[in-house]
């Protein structure tokens, strides 16, 4: 089976009642680079992944008594058509693969699972989905922006990046308010939302209807959701809702920018893990530089992909004490990029509830985030170069 990058890219949930099965297939897979991205014992736990994480490939059980699975199976066909779905099972009867094969199936493995045997069958479905990629619903991009000490600057990067992407590529573009204790998104937007992503939930379920009706638009078109609006309220946001939120926000919008804050538990670390870009906001002070080391190293724990974590520098001077170098040595990471420290324009932003690329366009903090955009353009069309913008001397 090829490892090339093709089967990298590879999302794949699995849904089986034994674990030892689940291990084996996850152990295997792993190995050849196909990343296992979310497991289930039972189907409506897996269907709930399925909706929500929407991968490229499902592994399923087939139990004895099929009918559930089959129909199971339907639905996935039906709401993610393009998701290839293999079954394993013990010595199916040939009627019972015509009739996985006329639900959706494209792959059947023998149970106990033979790992060379899933190896090829997840290879055919990779070919298959190779030949639909034109038709492949469309996916937008999380970009998280994760605050390495407080008053770094975080949320109001989220408002400006969000604005500057709204703006440069008319893309449609949602900012999530992570903070389960009451965060300051809205108030750099002058727009207090009237409310939070607990009004969506019906039954403990996100639904997209109850989603889109909760947002609230900004006068630059971008979109705001608060996760909760009081302490008490978020308490009620499960790791699970993270997981369908974003899966839901991926069909609806191009970018989906998160203000995930400092604070790291199942919830936080989850939506990291579905984000395509981690900006890991620093600043050129000692206590700064020690606490992103530190979440480097949680991150490396957590087994984040390094790859998608960027270190943004914000309001660098060329005069500062420690020198962009110094700072890359000390944590063995480039800088992506940097922000000047222009401050009239941030802080009047900020006061207006109208980011800076919005009331001072012409701003050197302006045209930092609009080039920013323009190398999430390049990044995208795999011209892979970090871009380093350095505040002009004056």
């Amino acid at each position: 089976m090829t490892t090339g990058n093709n089967n990298h890219s590879l999302r794949l949930i699995n849904i089986d009642s034994d674990r030892h099965a689940r291990d084996y297939i996850k152990r295997s897979l792993t190995d050849k680079g196909i990343r296992v991205i979310g497991e289930a014992d039972d189907l409506k736990g897996g269907l709930r992944l399925i909706r929500g994480l929407q991968p490229e490939v499902v592994v399923l059980e087939l139990p004895a008594s099929a009918s559930e699975t089959i129909e199971a199976v339907r639905k996935i066909r039906e709401e993610l058509p393009a998701t290839g779905i293999i079954l394993s099972a013990h010595d199916p009867s040939s009627q019972l693969i015509l009739s996985c094969m006329r639900a959706g199936v494209q792959e059947f493995v023998g149970r106990p699972v033979d790992a060379p045997q899933l190896e090829k069958a997840v290879e055919h479905v990779r070919r298959i989905q190779e030949r639909m990629i034109n038709t492949r619903s469309r996916r937008g991009t999380v970009v998280s922006v994760f605050s390495s000490k407080g008053g770094v600057g975080a949320t109001s990067v989220v408002a400006n990046l969000g604005v500057a992407l709204a703006d440069r590529f008319d893309a449609r573009t949602v900012l999530v308010d992570l903070s389960f204790q009451m965060g300051d998104l809205a108030l750099m937007l002058n727009h207090p939302p009237k409310y939070s992503l607990t009004d969506a939930l019906h039954d403990g379920v996100i639904e997209e209807s109850k989603l889109r009706s909760v947002l609230t638009e900004h006068h630059s078109g971008v979109h705001l959701l608060t996760v909760a609006a009081s302490p008490e309220i978020g308490e009620e946001i499960t790791r699970q809702h993270m997981v369908e939120l974003f899966g839901t926000l991926n069909t609806m919008f191009d970018y989906i920018i998160v203000d995930v804050g400092r604070h790291l538990d199942d919830r936080t670390v989850e939506v990291l893990e579905l984000s395509d870009r981690i900006l890991m906001m620093t600043s050129l002070d000692v206590p700064t530089i020690r606490n992103v080391s530190r979440y480097l190293n949680i991150f490396e724990q957590l087994e984040l992909d390094r790859d998608k974590i960027h270190m943004i520098v914000n309001r660098f001077h060329k005069k500062s004490r420690l020198s962009l170098k110094d700072i890359e040595m000390a944590l063995g990471m480039e800088t992506f990029w940097t922000i000047p420290n222009d401050f009239e324009p941030m802080s009047l932003g900020i006061d207006q509830g109208n980011p800076a690329v919005k009331e001072a366009p012409r701003s050197k903090v302006a045209q930092s985030f609009k080039d920013l955009v323009e190398s999430f353009a390049a990044v995208d069309g795999d011209q892979s170069s970090s871009a380093v913008v350095e505040e002009p001397s004056t």
